[in-house]
């Protein structure tokens, strides 16, 4: 974990790292990759908040736009699968 010294692998899938001002600890079956990623994710999705905001109000910030991101993901999804279906029909 070069890359991110501060995402420390404690063993058996348990991993402590920093987000914003906290440091968490937690355990994943995820492979270690992929959860250093999602770390990364989610710290720069909270610095695009503001850091007047405390820890919870950016991480609920952080957990809504992905919430939204999601529906416009399925809502063009759906476009895309009813479009395909249509012309298959067709």
């Amino acid at each position: 974990m070069a890359d991110a010294p501060e995402i420390r692998n404690l063993g058996r899938g348990k991993y402590s790292f920093i987000v914003g001002k906290l440091t968490y600890t937690m355990t994943t079956q995820l492979p270690e990759q992929d959860f250093v990623r999602l770390v990364e994710n989610v710290r720069a999705l909270i610095s695009e908040y503001p850091p007047y905001l405390n820890q919870d109000e950016r991480l609920i910030m952080a957990l809504m736009s992905v919430s939204h991101k999601m529906e416009d993901l399925q809502g063009k999804l759906d476009t895309v699968i009813s479009r395909v279906l249509t012309e298959a029909v067709d």
